[in-house]
């Protein structure tokens, strides 16, 4: 007696059980294999479903890849990420990938990885009970394996030193797991918008993208009309520390951003000051970025330890002639507000707002960065966070 052969249905319901750990190998309703859903293959879809082989779930899921995907896109470090079939499952090694995502609006059960220590984040506790990955430039290779989520996102380095040497080893491996991987920062001013598109585009909120998109460039963009025209002569300078007497050359962007002069600019990388070279530069304004704790956590009001950083930078001898402490423009912001450090995110550009406000005050009388920043949590971070009650992330606030 000749053996039966199964049916293409038949196979093709075989398919759609494909378990959830190799969706990234195993694409719904593509029946040849080559990771695409074609005219053909829908069809013989609608025909199973009409023998009742596969559900109206499925078919819908099967037309929807079908007029969809692939979906391809160029990473932050260049390479072409494209994804076959719906992210259903991510693993985030950066906070700032969490946060951007909850700008796009993905669901938070989407993420089933975080960077570890991500509990000590107040503004995260849908991620708390989350697997740990590891730290982003030290992840944990084999619990994102183990996870084998359908997309990892990995900050794509930067520098000869350990942030940068790490990606290379590190996406060998996921790329050798068959994970798709998509290296995005999500910390660089210049380049947020354009990151932001991508992930919309690789999650479908491309709607939710634009929108936030529009937020962000436009209130940038009104803060830049204003300082365009300004000559150097009209532009404070500024020394930026993030500890006693240790800054970063990162902290000159935002600086210049805000329509300042970094006392730092073109001078190289930075880490240790000498107390002479900002005696010499003499400026205008001192900006200390606080990192050490969680500063979204604090009662609004509890700015003890602000007001005592303050005091201690006002009262170093060395810097008594100098033009910010003689007129008290001395000024503290929590890294949230910042593009890196300990607690750092996606908010930098309400870090530009307020930096703007404290080197021209007359310029920006009518800004309201406060305002600008409980949109942003209500609005685009989904938060119940009222700054009128919690976080005490500048000081002095006028």
């Amino acid at each position: 007696m000749a053996v039966k052969k199964p049916s293409m249905f038949a196979l093709l319901a075989l398919l759609l059980l494909v378990v959830p750990s190799v969706a990234l190998q195993k694409v719904p309703g593509d029946i040849d294999g080559d990771m695409k859903v074609s005219a053909e293959e829908v069809k013989k879809a609608e025909d199973a479903f009409s023998k009742g082989s596969i559900t109206e779930q499925n078919l819908t899921e099967i037309k929807h890849i079908h007029e969809t995907y692939p979906i391809t896109v160029t990473d932050t470090l260049g390479r072409t990420v494209t994804i076959y079939q719906p992210i259903k499952t991510v693993v985030c090694t950066l906070s700032h990938h969490l946060e951007t995502l909850r700008t796009l609006k993905v669901p938070s059960s989407t993420v089933i990885g975080a960077p570890e220590n991500i509990e000590i984040y107040s503004i995260f506790p849908e991620y708390s009970k989350l697997p740990t990955v590891g730290h982003f430039y030290e992840p944990d290779v084999e619990k994102i394996i183990e996870l084998h989520p359908d997309l990892v996102l990995v900050h794509p380095g930067s520098g000869n030193g350990t942030f940068g040497a790490y990606i290379g080893p590190l996406l060998e491996k996921l790329d050798g797991a068959g994970l798709a991987v998509a290296c995005f920062a999500c910390s660089r001013p210049e380049i947020y918008s354009e990151e932001v598109e991508k992930l919309g585009k690789l999650f479908e909120h491309q709607e939710d993208a634009q929108k936030f998109i529009a937020f962000y460039n436009g209130f940038l963009e009104s803060i830049q009309e204003r300082i365009k025209d300004l000559p150097d002569s009209q532009k404070p300078l500024v020394y930026g520390e993030y500890q006693r007497y240790r800054a970063s050359t990162s902290d000159v962007s935002p600086i210049e951003s805000a329509g300042g002069r970094s006392i730092f600019a073109g001078k190289g990388e930075i880490q240790e000051v000498n107390p002479e070279d900002v005696i010499a530069a003499n400026p205008d304004v001192i900006i200390r970025i606080m990192g050490d704790e969680d500063y979204d956590l604090r009662d609004a009001d509890d700015t003890g330890k602000l007001e005592e950083t303050r005091r201690e930078i006002m009262s170093r001898p060395e810097l008594q002639n100098t033009t910010a402490v003689k007129e008290g423009r001395v000024y503290l912001i929590a890294s949230p507000l910042w593009t890196y450090m300990p607690f750092s995110g996606c908010r930098h550009f309400i870090g530009v707002a307020y930096l703007a406000k404290w080197l021209h005050p007359d310029l920006f009388k009518d800004l309201d960065p406060q305002a600008v920043h409980q949109r942003y949590l209500t609005e685009f971070q989904g938060l119940d966070y009222d700054l009128g009650k919690r976080g005490t992330l500048v000081y002095p606030v006028s």
